[in-house]
């Protein structure tokens, strides 16, 4: 399963583009969002506001509860981790359609108006693009989760897109509006010119797995942590590189990513170990001074956890030095 994760993060950003959001009238409809299937670009056009959602990720559900959206969502699927606490109440409210995605006769059953999650889920390895369009199913795929440039702007930018779309806008800027003001707080106790390099780990095959550019790398940016793989021409969000790499970059901290499922955190604690066995690895300044963090995968890609997530990780940091 945790392999399974890993493909789909390296798959996430094919076939990414520039979207649009167009409002044409004042009371907000119709929103036209120009989104790519299949390589075609395609205006989607929304004349009135959603009223039967089905969310296909984990993180699109927990956008839309934190929104208070709950009533408008028909079904969620694909659950990774625990839901997020904050919203856990919400989501109770809502069916779960499948572990995964569900099947294309199970979405039409249900009878949506709009569906949203990864771009991958809108492709054979969920329900395919085409199939939910010709029933006049309206596909979403928030742009944080599709461009290798994305950063919290971009996630704010998506949470404002779900409130159009819903006819919800005021709710969706007083959502932004605090987790603006939060991060402003944060950022001022920090000194972001004095750089912390880090590395992000995990593994697949033996093979060391990491992220280079976008959102996550762009996130920890905002609290003076330089991300050591970035920059090395590699134009993907998520994919292998080598321990040998990691010794020449020496990063100060390690942020390992834990997925959930495993008992007693027997997840983060094997890839520990996997670092502080690896002899090649003993003199990398992370593994010598023990400073090794944890993470979900949830909480470093698009979503409604950013912050809170930055906070965390600043605290847990300040602990360690």
């Amino acid at each position: 399963m945790k392999k399974f994760f890993l493909i789909v993060m390296a798959l996430l950003l094919i076939g990414c583009q520039k979207d649009e959001v167009k409002v044409e009238e004042k009371n907000g409809f119709p929103v036209i969002i120009t989104e790519n299937f299949t390589g075609q670009n395609i205006e989607v056009k929304y004349e009135k506001p959603v009223k039967r959602a089905i969310s296909m990720s984990q993180a699109t559900t927990e956008m839309m509860l934190a929104l208070g959206l709950e009533e408008k969502m028909i079904g969620t699927a694909f659950l990774e981790e625990e839901i997020y606490p904050q919203v856990k109440t919400k989501y109770e409210k809502v069916e779960v359609l499948s572990k995964r995605w569900p099947s294309y006769e199970q979405i039409l059953v249900k009878q949506p108006d709009f569906i949203t999650g990864w771009g991958v889920a809108f492709t054979k390895r969920g329900v395919e693009a085409d199939k939910l369009l010709k029933n006049d199913i309206k596909i979403f795929i928030p742009k944080s989760m599709k461009d290798i440039n994305a950063d919290i702007n971009t996630c704010f930018e998506d949470m404002l897109t779900f409130g159009k779309l819903f006819g919800e806008e005021e709710k969706a800027k007083e959502f932004v509006e605090k987790q603006r003001l939060k991060l402003e707080n944060i950022k001022k106790n920090i000194d972001i010119s004095q750089k912390r390099r880090v590395f992000i780990f995990d593994i697949s095959d033996n093979t060391p797995f990491t992220t280079f550019e976008g959102y996550t790398t762009n996130i920890l940016k905002l609290i003076g942590l330089e991300n050591v793989m970035s920059g090395k021409g590699v134009d993907k969000t998520w994919g292998a590189t080598s321990f040998e790499n990691v010794v020449k970059e020496n990063p100060e901290y390690i942020i390992v990513v834990e997925y959930e499922g495993n008992r007693n955190n027997s997840d983060f604690l094997e890839k520990v170990r996997i670092l502080k066995e690896n002899k090649a690895l003993k003199d990398v300044l992370a593994i010598k001074n023990n400073r090794i963090l944890k993470v979900k995968l949830s909480e470093i890609t698009p979503g409604i956890r950013t912050v809170d997530t930055l906070e965390r990780i600043l605290k847990e940091i300040e602990n360690l030095d």
